[in-house]
């Protein structure tokens, strides 16, 4: 993957983010708190897990790996929908800002990722922006179910795709 494309992508991953925790916003509390609604249990639990996951992988592509550890356990708070929506804000800006360090053999670079296991560092960052659109799916689909306003395409497709 060229890192340009590989940055698009990151770009309309954050647009895509932005876009469903505004949305989650106009959930009751109830709704966004109800159990066993998704595959993380609720939308809070999906969003917060979401972010976990963005964040543990850029964190293991610069050389930190976090282990079995979250977020949480590193001192950012994810216990509402605003601070996981600032999180979220802040964390795509950071990976944006490594996905622009990357030249196009950074990122065929092996990352191991096992004793005997190694992926590109391209197919990690893929990996996290695919993460991303399948729990977003499930988010959008149970903001459907109850009949909240879906989201909408903001009428500029370029806006997404290289603004930070």
């Amino acid at each position: 993957m060229k890192a340009d494309t590989l940055l698009a992508f990151v770009g309309y991953h954050a647009w895509a983010n932005d876009r469903i925790l505004t949305t989650a916003a106009g959930l009751s509390d109830e709704e966004f708190l109800a159990t066993g609604k998704l595959d993380h249990d609720s939308a809070f639990q999906t969003l917060r897990h979401l972010m976990d996951v963005d964040w543990s992988w850029r964190e293991f592509c610069i050389g930190h790996n976090v282990g079995n550890t979250c977020a949480w356990d590193h001192g950012f708070v994810l216990d509402d929908l605003p601070t996981i929506h600032a999180f979220c804000l802040d964390e795509d800006k950071r990976l944006r800002k490594y996905v622009e360090s990357l030249d196009d053999a950074a990122l065929l670079e092996p990352l191991a990722t096992g004793p005997d296991f190694a992926v590109p560092r391209w197919l990690i960052l893929a990996h996290v922006v695919n993460h991303g659109t399948q729990h977003r799916s499930e988010v959008a689909r149970y903001f459907t179910l109850l009949d909240a306003p879906v989201l909408k395409w903001p009428g500029e497709p370029e806006k997404f795709a290289l603004t930070g």
